[in-house]
């Protein structure tokens, strides 16, 4: 394949066309029960067991090098040499792994290597053979002797590259390498005599020259240059790959820790991640791993292929731990797809150009015969992966707890499941956008996960053109996926249900966050705590309604969300929950310094040591192993973190955990019937330390209001009261120390927010002042207007809402509302509304006939207020009727990219004029769809894609509006 690079020349390939196999050679495959991917000579590139086989060959001597020799030459016909030629293949290395060992052999021609190809790498275990990878040429006769000197083939090399050496002079020599000096260039020079093949076999002398110029602006080339000839044959970029000495025994890749930058920029900004130390490495990743046995993230030996189908080419984003390829075409199917050529030096610097961002889009992208960025998106998935591999398992999975690993060193549970990558999954296929997923089986089972593109569509979804493959929280929350659902239930069971969905989701984004907090790799100024923000182009909340962080969630809001029970919002209220868990141990034993902190993930210190984030992470995974099943609530998760607690520290960190836990409504009176109520039982009292205790009075004036409900948090709407004067509730609650900000809603008063703190374990009252709504129908009012359920706004209650829903036919949403007829004896002066723009579930018996599902892009955005007065000879039934009297801001309810969420929809309150009337307006001005900018116009270069919302979308002629209140003050 032929590279492209940042700097200087492209990559060049030797000449000739590929030879196929011979029939003999396809006859031997077939009698191999093996899987053969196949070189440019029509010999064997790759060979792996068939199906779930787990070697090609068994019996063979165990000495490491006799056991590569031997299936050889037992395979002679299969890979195209004679068994004598097979005892003069040179021993480069073999190198233990686990209880094997990788013999890499190479061919030799009087003594020269070849340039390209001509080395195999046979994988080896007590005397089995379990893999082969290389390319071996089936060479035919000897090379005509070399007419050109040393000299000649750096210069011939140099000036393919437009770039002159002056004069050379040879300095030394080292493993047949020689060195030369070039004035006028900074660098060293090398070059060493070797042979290529074509592919008919037939050997010519060429010389292998490492030479450019070093500096800031390096170029640096491997070059292969015919001996004869002076012919350059084949060249590749050495930037940043190092010129003598290559990566022979240091894998390095190059990898986004985090993302590309969040500021639309398409500088390459990865860091350089080495196996070992060596000059230019910013990360050294064989300080995190496991460890003894394990092995470099490239190496796949072991347990052959596993679950997945294809030809592997071993020693590029096919390793230890994960597997990546690219599936632009694949759709995610359970097969091996497109892999980046072998690197022999392994430098996995895979050239990035963000074509999909910088193109906005450009479909042509994706049918590019350069395929721009998919070597790197499979590296960098295939990077990210191992990440998570080795965090993870120095927090617990393991072998033993069904981890994903191709072999499993005889350390327990089943290998031949490494996490298999798909990148830009059906990236053909524009309905693939915006989505990532992973597909978890049993241990030794299928563990597969899928990077899509990301693509602004319209009334769907307005994130950047990005590919997810670069997003680093988006890999670690689907990679959780499987951690979670094999270690919780003991590997078989899996997540199931309401409860235990939503917190897969949540552990999701908990392990994903918590990860690259650990190990360095949110950038300064950047919340780690978002989840998604390269591909949703918002980097306060990400792919959620909330940062975990700044969530104000409890257990009583479960259901909150515009579409009801749903896992993804519902996680976000165990994501708060687990927060506060968090953030009270980080309060009882501080944040370590970030080398530390790093030593820590690398599971170098131990967690007593590591401050109160990691001790808070390795409890959740302590959690996991105590649940043994997977059909789990909120509260049995709640109940295993802190018998961790108990198990692993004695129960010191009992009492902070549980007041976290009651914070966020999870006390010791917290229920759940079973992992899918929706409709569970809040408790903010802990059992181990102080609580407040709480009487709620809510009055207009001195009088108690009858019927009014009480909420924690910020959301009414399907949410469960903790509170109340309803024959249902009692007004008491007990409360541990805190600030709590709370929800009033009473019919006839509307709803009030108000906020209160628990200092001790006093007696309180909490008095909540509410104001009569002169707008609701329980105190008299009246609806009428366009579309269906206008009652329905005037109710006291965000849960349901009135709608007008047109069609593609010219209608506007402009104009449309309900006009109310306020509760009043006559003209009465108001000052104050509220209204909200929440949408409700789907409710396909309506009884008002709003039957269909509400998209979020047709919640209300600006309005106006008209006002009437009526009189004897005024109804204030005919629009001139009403004068205008209020005109929202166009941003009365902002919505950011990527999509309205819940937060941005809920009532709020806006002072008006003070006002006489006997009748108001609410009259539409713009919903999401139409009104709000982040959603309008051409977003990409995608002629085939709609992203206007408003000539782009069904939400265009719908508008929703949850709530209109009215106050005289």
């Amino acid at each position: 394949m032929t590279g492209a690079h940042h700097h200087g020349k492209p990559d060049k390939d030797l000449p000739g066309a590929d030879r196929a196999p011979s029939a003999r050679a396809r006859g031997a495959a077939a009698k191999a029960d093996a899987r053969v991917s196949w070189s440019r000579y029509g010999t064997p590139t790759t060979v792996v067991p068939e199906g779930d086989g787990t070697a090609l060959a068994k019996g063979l001597p165990t000495k490491p090098e006799q056991t590569a020799r031997a299936y050889l030459k037992a395979n002679a016909d299969l890979f195209g040499i004679p068994a004598a030629q097979v005892d003069d293949l040179k021993l480069v290395s073999s190198t233990p792994i686990g209880k094997g060992a990788a013999v890499l052999l190479a061919q030799e021609v009087d003594g020269k290597p070849f340039a390209r190809d001509g080395q195999i790498s046979v994988g080896v275990v007590d005397g089995t053979v379990v893999s082969v990878s290389g390319a071996l040429a089936p060479v035919t006769g000897a090379p005509k002797p070399a007419t050109l000197s040393e000299q000649d083939a750096i210069k011939a090399a140099l000036a393919d590259v437009a770039l002159a050496p002056g004069k050379l002079s040879a300095t030394d020599s080292t493993d047949k390498w020689r060195k030369f000096e070039a004035s006028g260039l900074s660098g060293p020079q090398l070059v060493r005599p070797v042979v290529i093949a074509d592919p008919d076999g037939t050997v010519r002398s060429a010389y292998q020259v490492q030479a450019g110029a070093a500096g800031e602006e390096p170029e640096l080339y491997d070059s292969v240059v015919d001996a004869r000839t002076g012919e350059v044959l084949a060249r590749r970029s050495l930037v940043e790959d190092g010129v003598a000495d290559g990566h022979d025994g240091n894998p390095q890749w190059k990898v986004f820790p985090f993302s590309p930058p969040l500021n639309d920029s398409s500088a390459d900004t990865r860091e350089t991640w080495c196996w070992t130390a060596a000059p230019g490495c910013d990360r050294v990743m064989s300080d995190s791993a496991p460890g003894t046995p394990h092995h470099a993230w490239d190496i796949a030996s072991g347990e052959g292929g596993g679950t997945y189908g294809g030809s592997y080419k071993l020693g590029t984003t096919l390793g230890a731990n994960a597997f990546a390829s690219d599936g632009l075409t694949a759709n995610g199917r359970n097969w091996l797809g497109i892999t980046p050529d072998v690197r022999a030096d392994r430098a996995y610097d895979y050239s990035y150009t963000d074509a999909w961002h910088a193109t906005g889009c450009d479909p042509k992208v994706l049918t590019d015969p350069a395929k721009p960025d998919r070597d790197a998106a499979i590296g960098n998935l295939f990077a990210q992966h191992n990440v998570m591999h080795d965090f993870s398992y120095h927090l617990g999975f393991t072998e033993k707890t069904w981890n994903m690993q191709h072999d499993n060193y005889d350390l327990g549970g089943k290998g031949g499941d490494p996490e298999m990558g798909v990148a830009r999954s059906g990236g053909s296929n524009p309905a693939t956008r915006n989505n990532a997923n992973q597909s978890t089986g049993v241990d030794g089972g299928v563990a597969l996960t899928n990077m899509y593109l990301w693509q602004p569509q319209a009334g769907a979804f307005y994130g950047r053109c990005a590919d997810g493959d670069f997003d680093a929280s988006v890999i670690g929350h689907e990679y959780t996926h499987a951690i979670t659902n094999r270690m919780v239930g003991g590997g078989t069971s899996g997540l199931s249900g309401t409860h235990a969905g939503s917190m897969g989701e949540s552990w999701s984004d908990l392990v994903a966050t918590e990860r690259l907090i650990e190990t360095g790799a949110v950038p300064d100024g950047v919340d780690p705590w978002v989840v998604g923000p390269y591909v949703t182009d918002n980097n306060e909340r990400g792919i959620r309604n909330f940062a975990i962080d700044k969530s104000p969630l409890n257990y009583s809001n479960f259901g909150y969300d515009m579409g009801g029970p749903e896992v993804h919002s519902d996680g976000e209220i165990w994501n708060a929950v687990q927060y506060e868990v968090r953030q009270a141990l980080v309060g009882k034993y501080g944040e370590p310094a970030k080398k530390v902190l790093a030593s820590c993930a690398a599971g170098k210190t131990s967690v007593d040591d590591c401050g109160g984030g990691r001790r808070w992470v390795q409890l959740m995974f302590d959690s996991y192993l105590l649940m043994g099943t997977g059909k789990i609530t909120m509260i049995d998760a709640r109940d295993a973190m802190l018998a961790a607690d108990k198990i692993r520290h004695h129960g010191a960190d009992l009492d902070v955990m549980w007041g976290a836990f009651a914070k966020r409504g999870m006390g010791i009176d917290a229920t759940a019937t079973s992992t899918s109520d929706t409709r569970p039982h809040a408790d903010f009292a802990t059992p181990t330390g102080v609580n407040g205790n709480l009487t709620f009075k809510v009055v207009n004036g001195g009088d108690e209001i009858p019927n009014a409900r009480v909420y924690i948090g910020k959301f009414s709407a399907r949410t469960t009261p903790i509170a109340g004067t309803t024959s249902d509730l009692d007004k008491k609650a007990l409360f541990t120390k805190g600030h709590y900000d709370a929800i009033a809603v009473a019919p006839g008063y509307g709803l009030t927010r108000f906020d209160f703190q628990v200092d001790d374990a006093s007696k309180q009252t909490v008095k909540v002042k509410m104001q009569p709504n002169l707008a609701s129908a329980a105190a008299g009012a009246t609806a009428t207007g366009d579309g269906y359920n206008a009652a329905r706004l005037i109710d006291d209650d965000e849960g349901t809402n009135w709608a007008y829903v047109g069609d593609k036919t010219g209608t506007s949403v402009t104009g449309k509302g309900v006009n109310v007829h306020l509760a009043v004896d006559g003209p009465t002066k108001v000052r104050r509304i509220q209204v909200s723009a929440i949408n409700r579930p789907t409710d396909s018996r309506d009884p008002g006939g709003d039957t269909g599902s509400q998209s979020r892009f047709s919640a209300l955005r600006q309005f106006e207020v008209s006002a009437c007065t009526r009189t004897a000879t005024v109804d204030c039934s005919q629009p001139k009727q009403f004068h205008v009297v209020y005109l929202s801001p166009k941003d009365a309810f902002d919505a950011p990219k990527p999509r309205p969420a819940a937060p941005d929809l809920v009532m709020r309150s806006f002072d008006i004029p003070a006002t006489s009337a006997t009748d108001l307006r609410i009259e539409t001005i713009t919903n999401q769809c139409v009104g709000n900018p982040a959603y309008a116009g051409k977003q990409d270069n995608d002629p085939n894609n709609v992203t206007d919302c408003a000539t782009g979308s069904p939400a265009a002629f719908n508008v929703r509006a949850a709530e209109f209140q009215v106050f005289e003050k």
